[in-house]
């Protein structure tokens, strides 16, 4: 006669993954009932494959360039946002005589801490302005600039991977939300700085002490 599997009577018993009646459920690659695929699937959307995100969230990804953060800012040029700002343009910059590239960076300092930088290629063209942060009360800009103080600033060489110390052709006090605008900035730059000198150095932004005078009734020549 017909049996009663626990479904009816001739009926088939409990079926499927789930051991329900008239159930077609099956495991899938997870080993999960009834499921997507999607509990052990990697970054690519492969089940049990070896794809993974890197540290910046790309899949497969080869994380960030060395010396550089996941937004492709240089390491010593990260700084965080302070609603206090103070802006600092230039009109112009070089390294060395030669204006940057549009990878090179420009960043402002107080002492070692960065309080703003900017990639000289994000800019139009014509000049370039660099935030400087200040102080506002929050524990993230602590060391950060208050007024009238005067920030330092480094250029990043991308082509090499130096910092360079910079020197502005105008030095400005911060004060919150000023525009103050400058000629240009350069790399520093040693030499003698007086123009009645044997070696004056027109290309110079740093004073060495290095100036030679001619002895007296006598030119430098």
């Amino acid at each position: 006669g017909n049996v009663d599997l626990g479904c009816g009577c001739g009926l088939a018993g409990p079926s499927g993954c789930d051991e329900v009646c008239g159930s077609d459920l099956a495991f899938d690659e997870c080993g999960v009932c009834g499921g997507d695929d999607s509990s052990c699937s990697d970054c690519e959307g492969v089940p049990n494959g070896g794809s993974e995100f890197d540290e910046c969230g790309v899949c497969n990804g080869n994380g960030p360039s060395d010396g550089y953060d996941c937004n492709g800012t240089p390491e010593l040029f990260i700084y965080n946002t302070s609603m206090m700002q103070a802006f600092y343009f230039f009109s112009s910059a070089t390294i060395d005589g030669e204006a940057l590239e549009g990878s090179d960076w420009i960043g402002a300092f107080n002492g070692d801490i960065c309080v703003g930088s900017r990639k000289w290629g994000d800019c139009d063209g014509n000049g370039c302005e660099v935030v400087a942060g200040g102080i506002d009360g929050n524990t993230y800009t602590q060391g950060y600039l208050s007024t009238g103080d005067i920030p330092s600033f480094k250029i990043f060489d991308s082509s090499s991977g130096e910092y360079l110390n910079a020197v502005p052709s105008e030095q400005f006090e911060w004060n919150n939300f000023e525009f103050n605008f400058s000629e240009s900035i350069s790399n520093e730059i040693f030499g003698c700085l007086d123009q009645t000198s044997c070696n004056f150095n027109s290309n110079a932004n740093v004073n060495d002490n290095s100036c030679e005078y001619p002895e007296e009734n006598f030119d430098c020549d």
